[in-house]
């Protein structure tokens, strides 16, 4: 399609729910503003015209559980009430946790910890990785992100760029 053949749509509801291509939606902006009630309500509206719809909290704030009146955790859980809705709400604090008890050496366990810690941007990355193993199975039609205020969302879509930059570093010093 030519950019002269593309007719921007009205900015409606209903020009949303009917975008059958539309696999992705990001709901963001600053604290407060309501990404989590916009992006509830959306996934519902959703859930009505798709036949399978995620809902993913990057925010640590976690309020999915609030919404809806049920516990939600790292997998993707079916909302009560629907056949099609699933929720799930990333902590990066419990994926690094989780991951360092997996180790069987007790005394590293406490040193790995401080360090995986102090890693600037580890909860992006550890909230990065479990969006990727969902992106490779997509067995949703369509994904809705309850993004966590401007600041962390930046931080978490910028992280493959830190990532590949800091690999190349090391490379570079390691070569030397």
């Amino acid at each position: 399609m030519s950019d002269d053949e593309f007719q921007p749509l009205t900015p409606t509801l209903q020009n949303v729910l009917d975008q059958t291509s539309l696999q992705w939606v990001f709901v963001g902006g600053k604290g407060g503003v309501g990404k989590t009630t916009t992006s509830s309500s959306l996934a519902v509206q959703m859930a009505a015209v798709r036949k399978s719809v995620l809902l993913i909290s990057t925010d640590p704030a976690h309020n999915l559980s609030d919404a809806f009146g049920q516990k939600f955790s790292k997998d993707p859980t079916l909302v009560q009430g629907f056949s099609n809705l699933y929720c799930m709400e990333i902590d990066p604090t419990s994926s690094i946790q989780e991951m360092i008890e997996s180790q069987e050496n007790g005394a590293m366990n406490s040193i790995m910890q401080d360090l995986a810690f102090a890693i600037p941007g580890v909860d992006e990355a550890m909230g990065f990785a479990e969006v990727m193993k969902l992106v490779k199975s997509m067995e949703y039609q369509v994904i809705i992100f309850d993004t966590a205020p401007t600041g962390h969302t930046l931080r978490f879509l910028s992280f493959p760029t830190v990532l590949e930059k800091a690999l190349a570093k090391v490379s570079q010093l390691s070569g030397r």
